[in-house]
């Protein structure tokens, strides 16, 4: 036994010999320490079984019994209890047949795999998240082997494909995919590649045929995949849809802009019908005009297809009466878009044998001047009609439409030309409308409302009455003219909203490309931090494609356009070339160039209005400048770097957009109605309306006090001794704006109403913290009845 034990001492890693009963004959120490963890006098009392996990241990026993009876050499995976348990470590147990003295045992041995479970079981568990990840996801996501046969597909490709999960396994993906050339050998290909190129990311465009026989364009993009069951490729698919009509719409634009003054209407409109039967996959198309005046037009074009089919048939292109066809009045009546997926006896039998069959269609209206002026039919589609054909066909036709009255009313213009000269035009009076607005509709008001207290006088001579009727009236009809200005004007303000930059500039690169040329190419360098800003997303668009396409020009239209965006604060004010910078957050977009750069003597010039070095008829001078007066519109700033021979960097800086909220602490509770016991202060610095607005309020009985400035209206509710009802301040004041005062007063006399006048624009108040449409907001001028109606409004108010 003492012999026995020292060759066991010998044996190396965790061995072990049983008897055919399973009795422990022989142990390593490491055996016994490592696996069974019991002393040697334990070890010889025990049964080999016994260090077995019960629930492995039947499985042990069929391996014990196979190599004791087949001879054969065994391997498995079982827990071996540790000291008796109920810790447990799992293991390799290797064994085989052993005889000795015509006695049969069986000898083995031990690898401790704990470790290696552990992995295998975070690595499942591991698998297991992605799967829900792949779960949840938007995009189709596909999984396959390294024959690319399917062995998983998300919900998400199971709803755009129309095959249910276990119609797509074991299915090679290449099945559900042609190419352009009605192959798929490519996409194979590119299987073969990404499968021996484990750290690239393939991408290809194509086809995929969904279950109802219907095709659309999808990018699919394939990285190498493996998990404990599956080695291959994991693919995502992008549905191109949309940005395939959006490049194809935007062809056709920049198309029909270059040819829209040599083209006719017709031949333009005859365009447009191809283009949506394009879009919509459609095989017939027309535009059915309503009225009997469009300008020598046709009642009727048929798109170039169908009209050649039909002269092919011997038809003259006629179509039915518009009587007939009650699906174009119902979009005319609903004055929208109306789709109609099944054929109508009714409609068809109506059609000559020369006209083409209308099994399904998609009839949009054309609205101008809120009036439908035509209607849009296309129709034939193989697969049902949907809202997105509707809407892609309304873009199109509105988009068009422009085009078509443009050349009905400006046939032997330039277009563009003409439509710069025209905001130019709109920008002058904007300017001119916002900078006289205020003065004048003070002077207004003091005139009509001293006309009108002068009218209150009883005891009036007829003829005097007259005059001081004809004096009202006059005014009226200036502040009239006044307003009309003003509402002209703000047609070309700019109209502000909240985006991100980087995805107002990633949606925009499309267009740019198109704009610059294919020989020009973008390196664009998102922030990543989501700043957002609050600007006319026109004039943003605006401020790329003019710097764009200096850019190119600057570079002989070849070269690269590095655009770059991010977050940069400023921390004092300085003055440069591009105007004053404010000290506060901004976002900086900066476009270069690898141009010659900007000679210096022309560097101070710039930005001036109608600077320009190129040749005559090249350019107007008016990129720069536009783009320094948007800036300047919207609180930003603009400068340069421009060194010879190593091209010019130009940076906008616009305001970082952040919440805004109301701190204006005013009771609007506890109102009670006007009577003559109501205090209301008025704040004006303009003595005339300051003047006029108490003599307007005393004469229907309020008890008034009055402030030329806000730091007057705080000392008079400090040592007023009642309790001010109401404050009737101007907005914009000298010291501090209205809506300031109104916050400061509150503190002081807290619990009274706030009525705001001004005569200035929206946006300019808004700016000063008043909402465009505010209940207590008043527009000068104004008349005595106007005022009260107001005040009583608001004192009167919930």
């Amino acid at each position: 036994m003492v012999e026995g034990k020292s060759m066991t001492d010998m044996l190396p890693q965790s061995m072990y010999l049983i008897d055919a009963e399973g009795h422990m004959v022989r142990w390593s120490p490491l055996f016994r320490d490592r696996i069974a963890g019991l002393s040697d006098q334990s070890m010889e009392s025990i049964n080999f079984i016994d260090l077995i996990h019960p629930e492995d241990r039947e499985l042990v026993r069929q391996r014990m019994r196979n190599i004791l009876n087949r001879g054969v050499e065994e391997s498995v995976e079982v827990r071996v209890l540790f000291k008796g348990g109920p810790t447990y470590r799992w293991f390799v147990l290797m064994a085989n047949r052993y005889e000795c003295d015509g006695a049969v045992f069986i000898t083995g041995t031990g690898v401790d795999i704990t470790r290696l479970k552990k992995a295998e079981k975070a690595l499942m568990v591991s698998e297991q998240r992605f799967r829900s990840i792949l779960e949840q996801a938007d995009y189709p996501v596909f999984i396959a082997d390294i024959e690319g046969l399917i062995k998983y597909v998300s919900p998400a490709f199971e709803e755009v494909s129309g095959y249910a999960s276990s119609e797509c396994l074991n299915r090679s993906f290449t099945k559900f995919f042609e190419e352009t050339d009605g192959g798929n050998s490519g996409v194979m290909l590119m299987l073969d590649d990404v499968i021996s190129n484990s750290e690239d990311i393939r991408k290809c465009e194509c086809t995929m045929r969904k279950r109802d026989g219907s095709v659309f364009p999808v990018e699919i993009r394939l990285h190498k995949y493996s998990d404990h069951r599956v080695e291959g490729a994991i693919g995502v698919l992008y549905d191109l849809t949309q940005r395939k009509r959006f490049d194809l719409l935007t062809e056709f634009r920049f198309d029909l802009l270059r040819r829209a003054e040599d083209a006719s209407i017709e031949e333009i409109l005859q365009g447009a019908l191809d283009e949506a039967e394009q879009l919509t996959d459609s095989s017939l198309g027309f535009i059915y005009f309503l009225s009997d005046d469009s300008n020598g037009l046709p009642k009727y074009i048929w798109s170039t297809k169908v009209r050649d089919e039909m002269s092919a048939m011997g038809g003259n292109g006629e179509h039915p009466s518009f009587n007939s066809m009650p699906f174009l009045k119902e979009a005319i009546e609903k004055r929208r878009a109306i789709i109609v997926n099944e054929p109508s006896l009714s409609l068809d039998l109506e059609f000559s044998s020369f006209q083409p069959d209308v099994k399904n269609r998609l009839v949009v209206p054309v609205i101008d001047g809120g009036e439908v002026v035509a209607v849009c039919l296309v129709g034939n589609k193989p697969f049902p009609y949907v809202d997105n054909d509707a809407q892609w066909v309304s873009t199109l036709a509105n988009m068009v439409w422009d085009i078509v009255t443009r050349k009905m009313n400006e046939q032997s213009e330039n277009r563009i030309q003409s439509i710069l000269l025209q905001i130019q035009k709109m920008e002058l009076i904007g300017q001119l409308a916002g900078g006289i607005a205020h003065d004048f509709n003070n002077m207004l008001g003091v005139i009509m409302g001293n006309t009108e207290l002068a009218m209150c006088n009883d005891g009036l001579d007829p003829s005097v009455e007259e005059n001081l009727a004809e004096i009202y009236r006059a005014a009226e009809r200036s502040a009239e003219m006044t307003s009309q200005l003003l509402a002209f004007a703000r047609k070309q303000t700019a109209v502000p909203s909240v985006f991100e930059v980087d995805q107002a500039i990633g949606d925009s690169l499309a267009i740019l490309q198109r704009v610059v040329g294919k020989k020009i190419g973008f390196d664009w360098h998102p922030s990543g931090a989501g700043c957002k800003v609050r600007v006319d997303p026109s004039q943003f668009d605006q401020i790329l494609m003019n710097l764009c396409l200096n850019a190119s020009d600057a570079m002989g239209g070849e070269g690269t356009i590095v655009i770059k965006a991010k977050r940069l604060k400023v921390d004092h004010t300085l003055e440069h070339p591009g105007g004053i910078r404010e000290p506060g957050e901004y976002v900086q977009i900066s476009v270069s160039d690898s141009g010659q750069g900007i000679p210096e003597e022309h560097q101070l010039h710039i930005f001036e209005p109608f600077f320009t070095t190129k040749v005559l008829g090249k350019g107007t001078g008016l990129g720069l400048s536009s783009i320094y007066g948007i800036v300047k519109q919207n609180r930003g700033f603009v400068d340069f770097e421009s060194e010879k021979g190593n091209g010019t960097t130009f940076h906008i800086y616009l305001p970082l957009y952040r919440e805004k909220t109301n701190g204006l602490g005013i009771d609007r509770q506890n109102s009670s109605s006007p009577s003559n016991h109501t205090t209301i202060l008025v704040v004006e610095d303009e003595p005339e309306i300051l003047s006029l607005c108490k003599m307007m309020l005393q004469k229907s009985g309020f008890t008034v006090l009055t402030a030329a400035f806000p730091k007057d209206a705080i000392m008079i509710a400090e040592e007023f001794s009642g309790k001010i009802d109401l404050l009737l301040t101007d907005v914009i004041m000298p010291e501090m704006n209205g809506v300031e005062l109104a916050s400061k007063l509150s503190t002081i006399s807290p619990g009274f109403r706030v009525l705001f006048m001004s005569g200035y624009s929206a946006d300019i108040i808004a700016d000063k913290g008043m909402p465009h449409n505010s209940f207590n907001l008043l527009r000068k001028p104004f008349t005595i009845k106007t005022l009260i109606e107001k005040v009583n409004a608001v004192l009167e108010a919930k």
